[in-house]
C-alpha cells in the first residue's frame, strides 16, 4: 500500500481541501528514478523522502499529524492518535484519501466523528471504498489517476463497529504501514517498545550493536531480559545486568534518543513502512540528519519503498533532494496552507534551495519587525 494523496477538511486550522500529494508532477530524470522515486507499478512513481518547511506556528506539525491519523487508519483501521484532533472546529472532518495497492488505485472517503461519551474515540461515518484497475498507461498522470468518475464501489458487507474503518475489509491484518516520531522527543525514548519493533523483525538483533555504535563506542549490545531487566554488553566484552530504571540512569539522553528513534529507522527500511519524523533536526546533528535521508534514497538499502516525511527548519536538508516536487511550504494567514514548491516557485530544481530560503523566496523568514521589537525592549 503506498499512499498518492490525502485530501481534508475541517482538520483543525488548515484551509478546505488541504492536500498533500505524493505522486511526482515533475519530469523525471534518470537520477530521478535512482534516488529520489519509487516504482510502485510499472510507470507509478511516489516520493522516497518528502520535506515539509515552514518557519514557527506555521502548520508543519499539524499537516504530520494529519499523516499520522491517516496511517493510523491504515495500520490499526482505529485512530489511536485520537486526542485534540477536533480541536479549533465543532464539524466533523472529511478525509479524502488515493492509494495503490495490488494493482488497484484506491479511493476511501470517510467522515470522523467525535463520541461525546468519550473523547478518546473517533467514530467512522459516511464511509465508502472505491477502485479502478491500474494501467500503466496512467503512469502518473493526475488526470488518470485521480479520475474518480471511473472508480466502482466496493461494496462492504462486514458489519463493523462504528470506531472501524472498512479499510479493514481491504487489508484485515493489523501491521504498521506508518510511524509517527512527534518533535517531543520523549515519546520515544522507550527501550522496551524498540526491542517489540525487533520482535516483529525475527528478532534480527545483529544490527543493534551498529546502531549503538553510532553514539557510544564503548558500547557493545543491549539485550533485553524481560521489560525490568536488560543486560549491557560493554565493546571490551564487560556485562552488567541492570533494571530498566538503571539503563535510563547509565546510557546518555542522547544514546536512548539515538538507539530508539534509529529502530524506527530500522524497522520502517525492513518493512517498507513509511516513516515521519516531526522536526527532524532536532534529533541528530547535521551529518548524521544528511546521512539519514540519504538512507531512504539508497536503493541497496530501502529495498521496500518505504518514505521518509519530515519537517525541518534546517534548509540546508533541501539540498540534498534533486526535486523540488518533495517539498512542500507550510504558511498560516487565516488558515494553514501548504505550496507545493514545484508548483509554486518557478526555479530550476538544481539550484541551492537554502539560498532561496535565506534570501526568503518562501516568505519563510522570521518577521522583521517582531524581531527589532524584541530587540528594542532589551535596550
Amino acid at each position: 500500500m503506498k499512499l498518492l494523496r490525502v485530501v481534508a477538511n475541517n482538520f483543525k486550522l488548515c484551509e478546505d481541501n488541504f492536500t498533500i500529494d505524493f505522486v511526482p508532477k515533475a519530469n523525471k530524470t534518470s537520477d530521478d528514478k535512482e534516488f529520489e522515486l519509487h516504482e510502485i507499478a510499472e510507470g507509478l512513481y511516489t516520493f522516497t523522502t518528502v520535506g515539509i518547511i515552514g518557519k514557527n506556528a506555521s502548520g508543519k506539525t499539524m499537516t504530520v499529524e494529519l499523516l499520522s491519523i491517516i496511517y493510523d487508519i491504515f495500520s490499526n483501521f482505529r485512530i489511536k492518535s485520537s486526542i485534540d484532533i477536533f480541536k479549533y472546529t465543532n464539524k466533523p472532518i472529511n478525509i479524502d484519501i488515493c492509494f495503490y495497492h495490488d494493482n488497484y488505485l484506491y479511493r476511501y472517503v470517510t467522515d470522523l466523528y467525535s463520541n461525546s461519551l468519550d473523547d478518546t474515540i473517533v467514530l467512522f461515518k459516511n464511509q465508502k471504498l472505491y477502485k479502478r484497475e491500474y494501467q500503466k498507461t496512467y503512469g502518473c498522470n493526475e488526470n488518470k489517476l485521480f479520475a474518480y468518475e471511473k472508480y466502482q464501489e466496493v461494496i462492504n458487507n462486514i458489519d463493523l463497529p462504528e470506531d472501524t474503518s472498512i479499510i479493514y475489509s481491504l487489508f484485515k491484518n493489523i501491521t504498521m504501514r506508518g510511524l509517527y516520531c512527534p518533535s517531543d522527543d520523549f515519546a520515544y525514548r522507550n527501550y522496551v517498545n524498540a526491542f517489540s519493533l525487533y520482535k516483529l523483525l525475527n528478532n534480527n538483533l545483529d544490527i543493534i550493536s551498529s546502531i549503538l555504535k553510532m553514539f557510544d563506542e564503548h558500547l557493545g549490545t543491549i539485550e533485553m531480559i524481560n521489560e525490568n531487566k536488560f543486560k549491557i554488553v560493554y565493546s571490551d566484552r564487560k556485562t552488567k545486568e541492570v533494571s530498566i530504571k538503571e539503563l535510563y540512569a547509565i546510557l546518555s539522553s542522547g544514546t536512548t534518543k539515538g538507539f530508539c528513534l534509529f529502530t524506527f529507522v530500522v524497522f520502517s527500511l525492513k518493512s517498507g513502512c513509511d516513516l515521519i519524523i516531526d522536526e527532524i533536526e532536532n534529533h541528530f546533528h547535521k551529518t548524521l540528519v544528511e546521512n539519514l535521508v540519504n538512507l531512504y534514497k539508497d536503493k541497496s538499502v530501502n529495498k521496500k519503498n518505504a518514505t521518509l516525511i519530515f519537517t525541518t527548519h534546517y534548509c540546508e536538508l533541501l539540498d540534498l533532494f534533486n526535486r523540488n516536487d518533495n517539498i512542500y511550504i507550510s504558511k498560516y494567514d487565516k488558515n494553514i496552507t501548504l505550496e507545493n514548491m514545484h508548483m509554486k516557485y518557478n526555479f530550476r530544481p538544481e539550484l541551492s534551495k537554502s539560498n532561496k530560503f535565506y534570501a526568503n523566496a518562501f516568505d519563510t523568514n522570521v518577521n522583521y519587525e517582531s524581531l527589532m521589537s524584541f530587540k528594542k525592549e532589551l535596550m
